[in-house]
């Protein structure tokens, strides 16, 4: 008996797996506090780049931000453009040959004008040649996705197209209960693929030359750049591993945990799911237990006995889903509230120096 409470005492206990996940969150913060200050950072007309290999880490997570951030742009992109090309009557003749002729034109193609665009509306600030080299690695992820997302709508079976017309769907559920859903597997593994993309153009979206001019961003792309410039064997083996380590921990910490869990949209129930290591440890954590409990809490549908009285069981579960729907409304409305007023004090900052250069 004793030793049962022992048990049970140690396996609810705050362990290494909680402090690893705290650690986890904090360096996520981090992370973010230090690209926010690097993408609102003055531009710097000869920009410094060090050799360093304490340089790396930091020039990774520059990096791996960018190729994140336009990963999210490339996915956003996917879901308009795919579901419109798909789903809206006569759209295809024209968005398919559109998006065929796009993904034909070289990546080179699109960097003069993403360049001296942006460098000319922010040319105080890093902002400009961060969304330039956002749109770079985008054009290299973007195209892979979006007609991987369209080719899984075109092969949606006919069966559950009627079901979700015979169930009354509207097309928000049927999106996403039936369209993201049945395209979750081969979108994964096109979001990987379009990924490995966006690094194989990294050196030319973070060190290019325009003219006289040279617009190098802190990054691993800019890094290998310059020690190929320089000549420095080291340095470039530094940054080829620093590469690898990049590729490995977003594999390890993204694509797996996905991977395991697209597996339940697939039919194939003769192999066995693919398992996480991640992330079944985060999953035995207190942590993430204290979390589930509070999203079962928020998200739970109550349901009264069968022998209470029918009017009874209504009024009940009328007022539930009052009150968890307006808890709802105010949480998304405190959310966009906040995004708000975030957007405009950065619109306002920017404005006020894009302002000054131009009377200047």
């Amino acid at each position: 008996m004793v030793a049962n409470k022992q048990l049970i005492r140690s396996s609810h206990a705050f362990g290494w797996i909680d402090l690893a996940v705290l650690g986890l969150l904090a360096a996520f913060i981090y992370a973010l506090v230090t690209v926010a200050h690097e993408w609102n950072g003055p531009l710097q007309q000869v920009p410094v780049i060090h050799l360093e290999a304490r340089y790396l880490p930091q020039y990774a997570l520059f990096s791996l931000s960018r190729g994140v951030i336009a990963y999210g742009v490339s996915f956003v992109f996917t879901m308009v453009y795919g579901y419109a090309m798909a789903r809206v009557a006569g759209a295809e003749r024209v968005m398919l040959p559109v998006l065929d002729i796009l993904q034909s034109i070289p990546v080179l193609g699109f960097l003069p004008g993403f360049v001296l665009g942006l460098v000319h509306l922010f040319p105080h600030r890093n902002i400009g040649l961060e969304i330039a080299s956002v749109l770079m690695i985008f054009t290299g992820q973007v195209w892979n996705m979006t007609f991987s997302f369209y080719s899984s709508l075109k092969s949606v079976p006919p069966d559950l197209l009627a079901v979700a017309r015979l169930t009354r769907m509207s097309w928000w559920e049927r999106f996403f209960r039936l369209d993201l859903s049945f395209a979750a597997h081969g979108l994964l593994w096109n979001s990987m693929m379009s990924m490995a993309g966006g690094w194989f153009f990294l050196m030319v979206s973070e060190a290019f030359v325009l003219g006289e001019h040279d617009f190098r961003l802190p990054g691993l792309g800019s890094y290998m750049s310059l020690a190929i410039e320089h000549g420095d064997g080291w340095a470039q083996l530094f940054g080829v591993l620093a590469m690898l380590g990049m590729i490995v921990f977003v594999d390890q910490v993204v694509w797996r945990p996905l991977v395991a869990w697209s597996h339940k949209f697939t039919d194939e129930e003769t192999t066995e799911a693919p398992g996480s290591w991640l992330w079944e440890r985060i999953r035995g954590s207190r942590i993430w237990e204290t979390v589930s409990k509070l999203w079962r809490v928020f998200r739970r549908e109550i349901r009264p006995p069968a022998t209470e009285p029918a009017k009874v069981v209504a009024t009940t579960n009328g007022h539930a889903v009052t009150v968890r729907r307006w808890t709802k409304r105010l949480f998304v409305a405190a959310i966009v509230v906040g995004g708000l007023v975030g957007a405009v004090t950065l619109f306002v900052s920017n404005s006020s120096t894009l302002m000054c250069s131009v009377v200047s």
